[in-house]
């Protein structure tokens, strides 16, 4: 069924999700994983704040939070309406590619700031990433029309 489709694309979202914070693959998001990822997101958290979002998950004795915590902490926050406005939230996730502000995100700029999660390409493979979002293979830069759709996309 549809809500079943729904759920699972959610649970591969999660998964994706987790596996950029666990940043040394061992399973578990530390507090020192969870605080450098939001930073680089462009959201730093204080240390009282990690320890909060860890409480949260239910995981303050180990200080870290599992694949399973870190799935109903994110499904937590969906169905709360936590998030902040989609936006806003897509302006802030657009500007983390479009480093000098000019309103197009270019190879470069896609290169460098997929490097921040640990997602190296090579200057082919960003070219087809572009291709891929912009429907053409003719225009090598994203606009922040085209990023919203790519992201507001579900497959």
């Amino acid at each position: 069924t549809l809500k079943t489709a729904a759920i699972m694309a959610a649970a591969d979202d999660y998964r994706d999700a987790f596996a950029v914070f666990d940043i040394d693959n061992d399973g578990v998001i530390s507090a020192s994983e969870l605080k450098t990822m939001m930073t680089r997101l462009g959201n730093s958290l204080t240390d009282a704040e990690v320890r909060d979002i860890i409480s949260e998950a239910g995981s303050s004795a180990t200080n870290s939070i599992t694949a399973v915590q870190f799935n109903k902490l994110m499904s937590a926050g969906a169905r709360t309406g936590l998030e902040i406005d989609s936006e806003i939230e897509m302006k802030q996730a657009f500007s983390l590619f479009d480093r000098d502000g000019d309103g197009i995100i270019s190879p470069k700029e896609m290169t460098k700031a997929l490097s921040m999660f640990g997602i190296t390409l090579s200057d082919r493979e960003t070219e087809l990433l572009i291709a891929e979002a912009t429907l053409t293979s003719s225009d090598k830069r994203i606009s922040f029309d085209v990023f919203k759709k790519v992201m507001s996309a579900r497959i």
